[in-house]
């Protein structure tokens, strides 16, 4: 494994343990603090990167709006669809 794939990783379980804690959407300076919290620090710029690496693998959503990031939905649309019936 990778440096870049490590801290790839490293912020999408810290991301993950945010929203598991009951957070609706995560921001990147939640995730620099939880990171300083565990002794794992990143800089923003890092943590800003990889979460834009996330967004374009389809992992997480990021609302232009607020600027809070979402765990993607992966489910396929007939999944969805599946949920509503």
């Amino acid at each position: 494994m990778t440096v870049k794939s490590r801290r790839t990783d490293l912020v999408l379980r810290v991301f993950k343990d945010l929203v598991a804690g009951g957070a609706d959407g995560v921001c990147a300076g939640a995730i620099n603090q939880r990171l300083r919290e565990i002794e794992q620090p990143l800089g923003t710029w890092e943590v800003r990167y990889e979460l834009a690496t996330l967004e374009a693998s389809g992992e997480i959503v990021l609302d232009e709006d607020t600027g809070v990031c979402h765990l993607s939905d992966k489910r396929t649309k007939s999944q969805r669809l599946r949920d509503t019936a």
